[in-house]
Order: structure tokens, then sequence, then C-alpha cells
């Protein structure tokens, strides 16, 4: 009763503080019969520390995915933490190191930035357990971290190609090589030419004659996107889109940007053959002239805002905005043949034309972005095609040899070059010339090729032709597959003929 009386005579000031100070110390006390205390030097809790972040948690992680992050809620010990961290692939439990790579540190951040990518066609699985935490200001280490567990899968490994078997000739065939099926994505009714990949494999940018039209050759080509079927976004057995008809202008080469935003068109007017350039397309938006683009190869770079394209005896860089001037002009080079992913360096063939002592001879450079050139060879055959391995110190290309001889004639082989000690070791001889195509897996363990076999009567074909023009019968696809490092020259290599028939092989990224 009494106290009932005093409470009633408090103000309501007087009221608020003293429930405050007894919720106050209604909390204190259940921190500390929690276990949660502090001494005169450092803090004691109970509570296990724990990984509250992991940014490659459930992903599907691309070849562009170079580094992870695990993210603690307290400051951890960091040895503890890189001996007890672990990755595996639990299909492949005889992988030591399936990824190998480097740590780093940026307080209660860990990045783990890979070597390699990550080979596709894996599940991983990463954990952590027996790691401490480390106290602020002290040596000492406190609670071991909370067991952590999670998991994280590269895409499948998939490639297209332009089918030459029976009711598959002249579509496009997707084969999923870890789930071993193939399924055909573009319809009879149309002929593809050439195809690019979006850069989440979900679609596919081609150029396609339609069957009823064969007869006008490639010069009745359009321009056209299919789904294939892979991701959520991408339904399977939905039919092409047309992007670009072929009304005004016919349509020739086209690039796709690495960022699936752009596209480069060269296009002819059909009543007006002066009118000849570089077209692109931004999204929904309409075709647009690239000004003074009229030439032949062409390459979008990988900034997404500049392509690279032969013209007169040299490369000129232009920026795709066609409101902007021309970049540069390399008049030393006739040809491009790629790019670095990260875009510091492309690799280029100079013809030697205004050298005496060179004049039978092309050289393949290295051109940096800050303008310097390296010589990686020089031969007396042709250097067809080079791709960048994803580490970007080595090389796979095309190359010839000529041989000896009344009558001219190249071989054609396949290297490796590391751009850093500029050294070539040659990887296999090929039996046939015609038109081959390379294709460097994302990972960079497997390279795609083709053999193809022509037709002397090209009247019966008029859309599926080499660049010469022969009427294309066969094709064999093969895999060569290779390894993040750069092989030896006695490397031993294993070589797979796949069982069917096509041409233009192309990894999905």
């Amino acid at each position: 009763m009494l106290l009932r009386l005093r409470w009633s005579r408090l103000t309501p000031l007087d009221r608020v503080a003293i429930l405050s100070v007894a919720g106050l110390s209604l909390v204190i006390l259940l921190l500390v019969l929690s276990g949660s205390f502090c001494t005169s030097h450092r803090c004691l809790v109970s509570a296990a520390p724990r990984v509250r972040e992991f940014s490659w948690r459930d992903r599907l992680v691309r070849a562009d995915d170079v580094a992870f992050i695990l993210k603690f809620s307290r400051p951890m010990d960091r040895e503890s933490v890189e001996q007890n961290l672990a990755i595996a692939v639990p299909t492949k439990p005889d992988l030591d190191e399936p990824l190998p790579g480097k740590v780093s540190w940026a307080g209660r951040r860990l990045a783990y930035t890979l070597d390699f990518p990550a080979p596709y066609g894996n599940t991983y699985q990463l954990e952590l357990a027996g790691a401490r935490e480390q106290f602020a200001r002290s040596q000492e280490r406190g609670a071991t971290v909370q067991p952590f567990q999670a998991e994280f899968r590269t895409p499948d490994r998939a490639f297209v190609y332009i089918g030459l078997d029976g009711d598959e000739r002249g579509r496009l065939v997707l084969y999923n090589l870890t789930a071993q099926e193939k399924r055909v994505l573009t319809p009879p009714e149309l002929i593809a030419t050439e195809f690019k990949p979006y850069p989440d494999a979900s679609q596919l940018l081609f150029s396609a004659v339609a069957r009823a039209q064969a007869e006008e050759g490639i010069l009745a080509q359009q321009l056209y996107r299919v789904a294939t079927g892979i991701g959520a976004d991408s339904p399977p057995d939905a039919p092409p889109e047309l992007v670009l008809d072929n009304q005004d202008y016919q349509n020739l080469n086209f690039d796709l940007s690495p960022d699936g935003k752009t596209i480069v068109v060269q296009r002819i007017n059909r009543e007006d053959p002066s009118d000849f350039g570089l077209w692109t397309i931004a999204g929904d938006r309409p075709p647009v002239l690239l000004s003074d683009s009229a030439g032949g190869v062409f390459s979008i770079a990988p900034d997404n805002q500049t392509v690279a394209t032969t013209k007169g005896e040299g490369i000129a860089v232009l920026p795709l905005d066609p409101e902007r001037e021309p970049l540069d002009f390399l008049p030393d080079f006739g040809l491009i043949l790629g790019f670095r992913r990260d875009g510091t360096a492309a690799v280029m063939v100079d013809f030697n034309r205004d050298d005496p002592e060179k004049l039978f001879t092309r050289s393949l450079y290295l051109v940096t972005n800050q303008g310097l050139q390296e010589l990686l060879l020089d031969t007396t055959g042709s250097v067809l095609d080079c791709q960048f391995a994803p580490s970007g110190d080595q090389l796979y290309c095309l190359l010839t040899e000529l041989l000896e001889g009344e009558e001219y004639a190249e071989q054609p082989y396949i290297a490796a070059i590391d751009t850093d000690a500029k050294q070539m070791i040659p990887l296999m001889t090929l039996p046939a010339y015609q038109d081959i195509h390379l294709s460097l897996a994302p990972d960079g363990l497997g390279l795609l090729f083709d053999q193809i076999e022509t037709e002397s009567d090209s009247s019966t074909e008029t859309v599926l032709q080499t660049d010469s023009g022969a009427a294309i019968a066969s094709g064999e696809l093969w895999l060569l597959l290779t390894s993040a490092e750069l092989p030896t020259a006695d490397a031993n290599l294993a070589l797979e003929q796949l069982p069917f028939n096509g041409f233009q092989p192309q990894w999905l990224p």
C-alpha cells in the first residue's frame, strides 16, 4: 500500500526514469546469466563467431568470376581460417586442390582469388570448421567458428555447332557434354550461317537464310535470336526472333559485344553498293550507321565501347557511339585476331608489306592498350586464328607451315604460345586446311575444332560454303583436352573425335 502511494506521488518523468533503469538492469542481468561478460583486459563472448556472408553461396559461377568473399561476424585469427578453409568437389574426392588461389584480408573480410577459372561441369563445396576468432589488441585466440558449409556450381560443359547430319543440316545444335544431351535449336526452314552466344548462354544471335531462298545464298541472310533453353529466362523450343531483316540492306558479318548489349553488323545497300559500312544495334533501337566504318574484318573490344576493323592497310579503332570521332589507327597491322579478356592487349598480324627483308613472311604481335608492340613469331605460312587462354599469358593459335615443293601448299597446325617468354609449342598437325574454326573453352580446359570436307560441285549448295566458295559436304568435330598451365612440347594431350558431323563449333560461356 505504501509503495502504491509513493508511486502515485511520482511525476511522469520520474516514472519513466525508474522504468528505464529497471529495464536496463534486467538486460544486464540477462547478459550476465547468458555468460557474456567483460574482464578488465578483454571481453569473453560465449556465442561462437560465424560466417555472415559467402558471396558465391548457391551461385552459378562462370569463368569471369575470379574471386569470392567471406565475411565474418568477428575478427578472426587469419592463419587458422586459411588452414581450415577447404574447397572440394564431392563427386571427385581424389582432387587434392580443385581451386588453387590466393588469400587476402581486409578487416573481417577474406577474399579468395582463383589462379584459374573454376572448371566447368562441377558442383563445389566450401567448408570452414576449427578456425578461431582473434581478440582485439591481443595474440590470444577465442571461440571456434560455427561450422560453415555452402555450395556453388559452374555451368555444364556445352557447345553449339551448325549441323550437317540429315535433317540437322544447316540448323544450330546444342550439345551438353556434362549431361550427354543434344538438342536442335533452330527450325528446319532456316539455314544458319554464323552465330554468337550471349554472355549468360541463355540465347544465341545468329544469321540465317530462309531455306526457300537458299538459291540467293548468303546475300539473303537475316539476323535472328533464339533461346538455348539454359537458364530460367530461356524457354526451350521457343521460335527464333527476327532481329534485323534484309529488306533494304544485305547483311554480311556481325559481332556481339561481350556484355551482350550491342550488335555490330556489316551491311551493304541493295540499290547503292557504295553505301557500305558497320551499323550498330543497341537494345531494341533501330540500327545506326557508324561514320567512316567501311572496312573488312572487325571485332568489338572487351570494353563494349569500341570496335576494331581493318581499313585500307591498317586497323582503325572506332567508338560505337556514332557521334564520336575515330579513336586510333594502327597502320602496321592488317588483321586483328582477338583480345585479352580484360582488354589490356590484343593479338594482331603484320603482313610485312613495307619490310623488304620480311616480304614473304607474316608476323604475330601482342599489342597492349599502352601502345607496346611485342613480336611473338615470324612465319612463312599463315596466322589464321589466335585465342587467349583465361590467364591471359598464353595463346592457342591456328597456324600454317609453308610446304616445300613445286606447288604452293600449306600445312595447318595448332600451337600454344607463351606471350611472356615468346615461346611457341606446336601441339598437333591437322590434315585438312579448309576453313578451320577454333573455340577455346571458357575455363581453358578444352579446344574444339572442325575438319571440313567439300564437294567439287558448289552449285548444289549455295549457303553452306567455305570462304573460297566450295560447298560443304561434311565436317568432323574434334575435342583437344588442354590444361590451365601452358603445355610442354612433349605433352601427351588427349584428342577425341566427337560422334556427329558439323562445323563452326563454339563453346557456350
